[in-house]
């Protein structure tokens, strides 16, 4: 009994080292970015509760959204800048964009990064408990042909932009609430004026705000495709909101995307966007990188982004985080300080 208590707990230890050493390998230590901007920054989590049920629960509660929020110290200049609200894309993390997230915050501006419970990998309640991505969710994303099947897939967009803009626009309301009680820590922040930014999905659902709200400035999509501006399906095709967007808007796309905006037929708007004359619109497009390159996974996980873009990227990550970093900054800047 003795000696078969013992191999149990030898094989028990083996276990435990070996997902230990997974971990690691899957999720190798990493430095952070230093902040380049001159405000020490803090961050801290907040919860804001909805007036419905939360689908992917199905027990009757009332859906609860995690808020990160990221933020200067001291903020020591009389400029009010835009309050940044981020989206992260299917299965990402209110993490998505961190090190953004953190340069942001640095240079004065207060950043809300919102976890879409359902959508998320995980996302941690109030109550200390954790939601995991649904998966109803992904068997919808895995089932979805958006270009054989595209009635099916624009009633799958439909559904989701409704539950993501939702989130956002609560978001949004509550910290104007926030703002005007704690004027004094979040001085630097213009309620009127906020940039929604989001990656994959989230910038689809950045995207969708702008059509809906007037307090939406700017806007970055880092590979997204106009979600929300589909309307229908006719022919096959989609029926698309063509109109111009009348905010600023910055366009970034990988090796993933970009030779293929022509042919996808749910980036038809993209296509219009990255031709258009209109000043309001620009586009970068990072050769040598994939869609993992355009968020914080392809450095916090450098196997498992490799994985999810089934191909290697060329592209140191911190390199091209460094660069994402710095264009989105300057694109916020400039958005805040126009006229």
């Amino acid at each position: 009994m003795k000696k078969a208590m013992t191999i149990v707990l030898i094989v028990i230890a083996i276990i435990i080292v070996l997902i230990l050493i997974g971990k690691r390998i899957l999720f190798p230590p990493y430095d952070e970015f230093e902040i380049t901007g001159k405000y020490e920054i803090d961050s801290e989590d907040y919860w804001v509760t909805e007036d419905k049920e939360d689908p992917f629960l199905k027990d009757g509660s009332l859906r609860e959204v995690q808020v990160r929020l990221w933020y200067p110290k001291a903020y020591d200049a009389k400029t009010k800048l835009p309050v940044v609200i981020a989206s992260h894309g299917s299965c990402g993390t209110i993490d998505n964009n961190r090190s953004l997230y953190r340069e942001l915050a640095s240079y004065g501006y207060v950043v809300l990064a919102v976890s879409h419970p359902g959508h998320a990998f995980d996302s941690l309640h109030s109550n200390g408990k954790k939601q995991k991505v649904s998966m109803d969710y992904i068997n919808a994303m895995s089932g979805m042909d958006p270009q054989e099947k595209p009635e099916e897939a624009a009633k799958l967009f439909a559904e989701w932009m409704e539950l993501r803009m939702t989130d956002l626009s609560v978001v949004m309301d509550d910290f104007v609430q926030k703002a005007a009680q704690d004027s004094e820590r979040f001085q630097s922040a213009d309620t009127n004026r906020f940039v929604a930014i989001g990656h994959s999905a989230g910038g689809s659902t950045a995207l969708g705000m702008a059509r809906i709200r007037e307090d939406i400035v700017g806007v970055i999509a880092l590979e997204s495709p106009c979600m929300y501006d589909i309307k229908g399906v006719a022919d096959g095709a989609y029926i698309m909101d063509e109109s111009d967007y009348e905010m600023p808007v910055l366009h970034v796309y990988s090796d993933a995307s970009y030779s293929h905006l022509h042919e996808w037929k749910q980036y038809r708007n993209n296509v219009k966007f990255l031709e258009s004359d209109n000043d309001n619109y620009e586009n970068i497009y990072y050769k040598g990188t994939n869609h993992m390159s355009l968020c914080d996974l392809s450095l916090a996980s450098p196997p498992l982004a490799r994985l999810l873009d089934q191909t290697k990227c060329t592209v140191d990550a911190r390199e091209q985080l460094l660069r994402l970093n710095a264009d989105c900054l300057d694109f916020i800047q400039r958005v805040s300080f126009s006229d």
